[in-house]
């Protein structure tokens, strides 16, 4: 049914706008660790006795910072959120019109068509996560799921887990890293 195919569309996009926000909260969050460890081990370095070579590692750490801060401002996570958001909300409309008993499919097919254009598509693991977030909270009883035309198989699931899994593990390292720099950096000038 094309109205059920506009509704999942609707669905990935919403989740596709909350990667992309929740991927512009931690690249600011991790800009701003990164400053202001920079910024400590810059005054801790100037207590302490630093080789030549710790304090030249962390000028290239804080020109790292900058580069990133750069990279970061170039990928415009919330515009392309906020794109995604038009797109989304103009589909809402759409869906109620095909729902419509009275619909005409062929122009609410182009309609549909020129939405889509309005933003990026969203990714497969978008759609992935909202299959399993759809089938988690459907109000009717885990062994039946009536009511949705779609449902996550096992290779879903795996995909939506091994996301979260990267995801998390990549954020605890990145977060992890210029605390890790630091003691690596300390280590070499005790030894």
């Amino acid at each position: 049914m094309f109205a059920d195919n506009i509704w999942w569309t609707r669905k990935s996009r919403i989740q596709a706008e909350k990667r992309l926000l929740a991927n512009a909260f931690q690249a600011q969050l991790l800009l701003i660790w990164y400053s202001f460890l920079s910024a400590a081990v810059s005054i801790y370095y100037l207590k302490a006795t630093a080789d030549n070579y710790a304090n030249i590692s962390w000028v290239a750490f804080s020109v790292l910072i900058l580069s990133i801060s750069g990279f970061i401002n170039g990928l415009s996570y919330k515009e392309r959120a906020n794109q995604i958001k038009e797109c989304y909300e103009k589909l809402s409309d759409i869906y109620a019109q095909a729902k419509a008993e009275d619909a005409d499919l062929t122009k609410i097919g182009t309609q549909y068509q020129e939405t889509l254009k309005l933003c990026e598509n969203h990714e497969d693991i978008d759609f992935y996560i909202t299959l399993c977030d759809t089938y988690l909270t459907h109000p009717s009883p885990k062994h039946r799921r009536r009511g949705l035309s779609k449902h996550p198989t096992c290779f879903i699931w795996i995909k939506v887990t091994l996301y979260y899994l990267k995801r998390y593990i990549a954020l605890a390292l990145l977060y992890l890293l210029p605390i890790a720099i630091f003691f690596v950096m300390e280590l070499r000038a005790t030894t």
